[in-house]
């Protein structure tokens, strides 16, 4: 499917613009709310894909104790796909820790 990005802004007369820009056969656009070009570029590189829906409209967090991640937690906006994985630590840091009824 081709992506298309759709930009719409108002002029000081209150007049909306629309300008529409397709993206080429090796472009991707992602839009991300920032502050500036580099929060902006660190939260596109952190970016993560539902695996329900393909959506990147997604937000995730680790949840710590005593300073170390026990929990990962992940909630799509677009289909409201939500799980939690427990994390457990070894000598290469943590992963997610697979259950019974996981790994089936």
């Amino acid at each position: 499917m081709i992506q298309y990005l759709i930009r719409t802004l108002t002029d000081s007369t209150g007049h909306p613009f629309v300008h529409i820009t397709k993206a080429r056969e090796n472009e991707t656009f992602t839009v991300v709310e920032a502050e500036n070009k580099e929060e902006a570029l660190e939260k596109a590189k952190n970016m993560m894909q539902c695996s329900n829906c393909g959506s990147w409209d997604t937000d995730y967090e680790y949840i710590y104790l005593s300073n170390e991640p026990i929990h990962f937690a992940f909630n799509c906006n677009n289909c409201n796909t939500r799980y939690g994985k427990d994390l457990v630590g070894d000598e290469k840091g943590y992963s997610i820790k697979l259950k019974e009824k996981d790994s089936e």
